[in-house]
């Protein structure tokens, strides 16, 4: 069932989703609540390299997390956005 929450995400707008200014070395940033403890976590994508970051544990730890999983379909959404304002 937590994969299907999560997934949530990437198919309606949700209150828990902010949306950042970029900085130096990050764009399409954004904020997303965890949807089980009070943490907020950050989603970016670096500008050196295109990768993408989540602040979360899982991502820090092991270079991969469900919050990416989750938005997967926006991301190829996202780089284009940034390649058109580039």
């Amino acid at each position: 069932m937590e994969g299907h929450r999560m997934t949530s995400i990437v198919k309606k707008p949700r209150e828990d989703i902010t949306f950042l200014p970029d900085n130096k070395q990050y764009t399409n940033r954004f904020e997303i609540m965890s949807e089980t403890s009070n943490r907020v976590y950050i989603i970016s994508q670096r500008k050196s390299n295109g990768q993408w970051c989540c602040s979360c544990p899982g991502w820090i730890r092991w270079r991969r997390c469900k919050h990416l999983d989750a938005i997967k379909e926006l991301i190829p959404l996202m780089e284009k956005r940034r390649k058109k304002l580039v």
